[in-house]
């Protein structure tokens, strides 16, 4: 889609309150306004999301953004709403509730953004049917937190690894519109894996000459025990009462240092704190970001989730804890604090214990070929042939590893993904005399009220029936009257040792890639080399 004027007089016309562009954002967004694609590279806090915002507004035009967070997509939509844009934002909303916000989503009158988890983009076979229809009216597509895409082990969001297929089914694998891979950094390894699956090349990378902030004062301090490295942070939480601080902590699942421990430890001493993980009910960590962004909250007790892309400019400092998986990982936490250009500091509490502790949770990604097996034949290993459902968004919540071998599987041949849609008919209600037509002849062949087995019985093509279910609901032929499931249909091919085998070897090198960069990072640490300058040091050697 063509954008209008240039960027400079998008940004008086849309945000005049900003003055100027800052770091890369002006040489990223003039590849926008020509038609191309880009990964941006960027510190935490110089303006990444104005790239993706300000070519839908000039547009008036429709942005999908790609975020991993629910938090980061309700606060980005509010600042979004108040800038005269539309924005829908799926994130914890149940299916009904988001089928029903979808259909009356502004396609053709923009400027507009829908917001939506990797995950949702995977399974929500109606987000793909309505942006298919409504291509051309797309500006661009934003992949927010693009580090994620490329992990494996304890935090790795799975999902990711499916947006270029998703891509290919809404535009076609060559008419992509515009694309934007954003992050504040990324090792080599990673950006050449990104790059390869958004079919980028190394002269789109536009990255930040100045990838750490001259406002943060690192620290790096080695202690010889746990109770030693709790007492430190004891002085360094009362030194610091009253500001707002985000320590990363173990687990939950750690009695005596998970994140709920010491936020009840914290808050007997007198701090206004809050424990936030990812088993903690939604409305009770949108309910921990609101009160730690009004000051309601000072210190939060995290795992790594949380902060990612949040926009509070006045955190004062970041605490590590728990010793983080890589030097980039540490850079993309310790630059939560200082959003605002004023000073702040990082403090990374560090023992012996810690490192054996992290190596652990990385050698977990490590998968055998037994495993592997294992894990194909506890999903796909039974059953007739033919069409075959699952529902991922439900059955792997939990398992990323079992998440990620799905997606795995897909990509060596081993399964083949027909369809997404909804596989319980009875959520449906007919509401003309052909929707009525069509759901009748399904459930005649089916006992179970269910879409793939009535499909198998017909001999009919999986995809033609979703597509027909989806054009019936969208022209309110049909409604719901219940919330729908998201199911994949697929096939199941045949796992060869020789797939298996490439499985483990890819796994086994991502494994590895981690345990290096996690030694590299120990061994920094340990230097006692000015922690600053051995950061921006090494960032600038591996970005």
């Amino acid at each position: 889609m063509k954008i209008p004027n240039t960027p400079a007089s998008a940004l008086e016309e849309w945000f005049p309150e900003v003055d100027c562009f800052r770091d890369k954002q002006e040489a990223a967004l003039n590849r926008v306004w020509a038609d191309g694609s880009c990964m941006v590279l960027m510190p935490t806090g110089v303006g990444k999301s104005l790239i993706y915002q300000l070519p839908v507004f000039a547009s008036r035009g429709i942005g999908i953004v790609i975020s991993p967070l629910i938090a980061l997509m309700r606060q980005q939509a509010d600042k979004l709403e108040a800038a005269g844009a539309t924005v829908l934002s799926l994130g914890g909303e149940d299916a009904m509730s988001a089928q029903k916000s979808l259909k009356k989503f502004p396609w053709d009158k923009g400027p507009a953004f829908l917001f939506i988890s990797p995950e949702r983009a995977e399974t929500d076979g109606y987000i793909e049917f309505l942006l298919r229809k409504h291509r051309d009216a797309i500006t661009l597509i934003a992949v927010d937190e693009a580090h994620c895409i490329s992990e494996w082990g304890d935090d790795f969001r799975p999902a990711y690894k499916a947006l270029p297929g998703f891509l290919d089914r809404v535009f076609g694998p060559t008419e992509w519109p515009s694309l934007l891979c954003l992050t504040a950094t990324l090792d080599e390894y990673d950006q050449r894996e990104i790059l390869s699956d958004f079919r980028l090349t190394s002269g789109d990378v536009i990255r930040s000459d100045n990838i750490l902030r001259t406002n943060l004062d690192l620290g790096f301090h080695v202690y010889e025990d746990t109770p030693a490295k709790l007492d430190a942070l004891d002085k360094l939480l009362d030194e610091h009462r009253g500001e707002k601080l985000i320590v990363y902590a173990h687990l939950k699942h750690n009695k005596e240092r998970g994140t709920r421990a010491l936020a009840e430890r914290y808050s007997a001493q007198g701090f206004r704190c809050r424990p936030f993980d990812a088993d903690l009910p939604t409305k009770d960590k949108d309910a921990t970001l609101g009160d730690f962004a009004d000051g309601t909250v000072e210190v939060v007790f995290a795992t790594g989730a949380f902060g990612m892309g949040i926009d509070i400019p006045d955190i004062r400092g970041v605490v590590h804890f728990l010793l983080p998986g890589s030097l980039e990982q540490y850079y993309q936490e310790v630059g939560r604090a200082g959003r605002d250009g004023k000073p702040a500091f990082g403090a990374l509490l560090h023992t012996k214990v810690n490192t054996k502790v992290r190596r652990d949770m990385i050698r977990a990604g490590t998968r055998s070929a037994e495993q592997i097996q294992q894990t194909w034949n506890d999903l796909f290993g039974s059953g007739r042939p033919g069409v075959k459902s699952i529902s991922p968004w439900t059955q792997f919540q939990g398992q990323e590893d079992q998440h990620a071998l799905f997606y795995a599987f897909q990509r060596t041949g081993a399964l083949k993904v027909l369809a997404r849609g909804p596989n319980r008919l009875k959520c449906f209600k007919a509401k003309s005399e052909e929707a009525k037509k069509f759901l009748e002849d399904l459930l005649k062949h089916t006992k179970t009220n269910l879409l793939a087995p009535a499909i198998k019985k017909q001999d009919k093509d999986i995809a033609l029936a979703v597509q027909e279910l989806y054009e019936l609901y969208d022209s309110g032929e049909m409604v719901l009257e219940r919330s729908p499931d998201r199911t994949v249909f697929f096939e199941r091919q045949d796992l060869t040792d020789a797939m298996i085998a490439l499985l483990v070897d890819e796994i086994s090198r991502k494994v590895e890639k981690r345990l290096k960069g996690f030694d590299e990072f120990v061994e920094l640490i340990e230097s006692e080399a000015d922690p600053t300058e051995a950061v921006r040091n090494r960032l600038s050697h591996t970005t």
